[in-house]
């Protein structure tokens, strides 16, 4: 019986069935390893949610809340620490999505530590987060403590 040997384009299959390019194949596990990669670095480094930021130890921003629209020419932001006798000074910071930089609007040194917060128009119709800074008396900073306040809307009244 004569053999039928079948041809796709310039490739044709032989007896030991269609030829593998090593090249080929290498370049084709590279690819998928960069694609792994770039779906899993992601996943593995997304920030904690904000069940988990609670969890830092210091404190906790107790106003506003997340997701809050406030229509006002002010906003209270306040901080609850763990250890308010042993607290400096809280600082409160800003940062609209659009520059996605953080601002120090403000700080107080006395309980409770709450600030009344004048906004400027830079600040006006944008989407914000809200976080603090405690400053203990022995020195020590602690950033975020209770995480970020996302997704808080200023808008013009």
């Amino acid at each position: 019986m004569e053999e039928v040997t079948e041809k796709r384009g310039p490739i044709e299959k032989g007896k030991k069935g269609w030829p593998v390019n090593p090249f080929g194949v290498g370049a084709l596990i590279v690819f998928a390893l960069v694609i792994i990669f770039l779906i899993a670095k992601p996943l593995l480094s997304q920030k904690p949610s904000l069940q988990e930021q609670s969890n830092n130890p210091g404190g906790e921003i107790i106003s506003p809340n997340p997701g809050d629209i406030i229509r006002a020419d002010k906003v209270n932001i306040e901080v609850s620490p763990d250890n308010p006798q042993n607290v400096q000074k809280v600082e409160f910071w800003v940062k609209t999505y659009a520059d996605n930089k953080w601002q120090m609007v403000g700080e107080v040194a006395n309980s409770p530590f709450k600030l009344e917060w004048t906004i400027p128009n830079e600040f006006k119709n944008k989407a914000v987060a809200i976080t603090s800074h405690i400053f203990t008396k022995d020195g020590k900073e602690i950033k975020d403590p209770g995480g970020w306040r996302e997704g808080i809307i200023l808008l013009s009244q």
